[in-house]
This record gives structure tokens, C-alpha cells and sequence, in this order.
């Protein structure tokens, strides 16, 4: 069998420079996902304001109903 090898060599990484590497891409990812979950968060309240307005009126006259 052929050995596969990749296109770029390996380096070695000193134990500091490895940890480095790791905190700046959690730092990174933390980032990342900041943004994404406000985002999401502005949409489900976009969601919700679309929601009341199209079903609003009709749900308050549904609750005087069902209280009746």
C-alpha cells in the first residue's frame, strides 16, 4: 500500500505555542457564536411581533370567548 502524505509538513509545536494556539481558537469560536445567537435571538422576536400582529386581535376576541 502507497503511504498517503500531506500537502503541508508537520511542524512542532512547543507545549506554550500549543496552548496558545488552543485559547486564541476558543477565543475565536466564542466570538463566532455571538453574533450568530443574536441574530437568532432578533429573529424569534421578529417571529413573535409578525405573530401578534397577524393573530393578535383574533386570540384576544378567542380569550373574552372562552371566558364568557
Amino acid at each position: 500500500m502507497s503511504r498517503m502524505t500531506s500537502e503541508y509538513p508537520e511542524r512542532v509545536y512547543s507545549s506554550s505555542e500549543e496552548g496558545r494556539r488552543r485559547s486564541l481558537a476558543e477565543q475565536s469560536g466564542s466570538r463566532s457564536a455571538s453574533p450568530n445567537l443574536l441574530i437568532a435571538g432578533l429573529a424569534v422576536v421578529g417571529l413573535g411581533a409578525l405573530a401578534w400582529y397577524y393573530f393578535g386581535s383574533d386570540l384576544k376576541r378567542y380569550l373574552k370567548i372562552r371566558d364568557m
